[in-house]
């Protein structure tokens, strides 16, 4: 009888920031080591009715729709390339590149119900997201998203915390 689980399917949930980098180093450990299959998800905000009418009377109604669905392109391309030059500074190309089963890049109200909502539909056997410092005043009387998840979700949460002075040396973020 074997003990230890068995994570075939990692959900990778990004912010597209500075420290993602140094998230999904995490991701792609345990991808390595358990053999596993990456899927990158990155949740974009929607905005409230009162948010998108008031951008509607400054760039025309409907044009938001567009701005957003432009944004969630280039948030896809822009994962890809990052990426690409992660498994480039491994010197494995090859490698890494495989592990990302696919990228979502999707639109919800709550991205913690979206980051639930989407392990058992990737699959996933755990999820893996950064912890993302805040006021101390706004976590607690809001909570941050990854307590959210920790909180809902069925499936394991690997939390990685990065720590102060340990941002990427390049903005880029997967």
């Amino acid at each position: 009888m074997n003990l230890l689980p068995d994570i075939k399917k990692i959900l990778y949930c990004t912010g597209i920031g500075p420290n993602s980098a140094y998230i999904y180093r995490h991701a792609m450990a345990l991808a390595e080591k358990f053999d596993a299959a990456i899927t990158v998800l990155h949740v974009m905000e929607t905005l409230t009715p009162d948010q998108e009418a008031l951008i509607d009377g400054y760039i025309g109604p409907h044009s938001i729709h567009e701005v957003v669905e432009h944004e969630e392109e280039n948030a896809a391309s822009r994962i890809k390339k990052h990426l690409q030059t992660f498994c480039k500074k491994l010197d494995d190309d090859s490698s890494c590149s495989y592990r990302v089963e696919k990228i979502l890049v999707v639109e919800a109200s709550s991205p913690a119900d979206e980051i639930v909502r989407q392990a058992p539909e990737t699959g996933a056997d755990v999820i893996v997201m950064g912890a993302h410092r805040r006021s101390f005043l706004i976590d607690a009387l809001l909570g941050s998203t990854s307590e959210k998840v920790i909180r809902k979700s069925s499936v394991p949460v690997l939390v990685i915390q990065v720590p102060e002075g340990e941002q990427e040396l390049t903005s880029s973020g997967i």
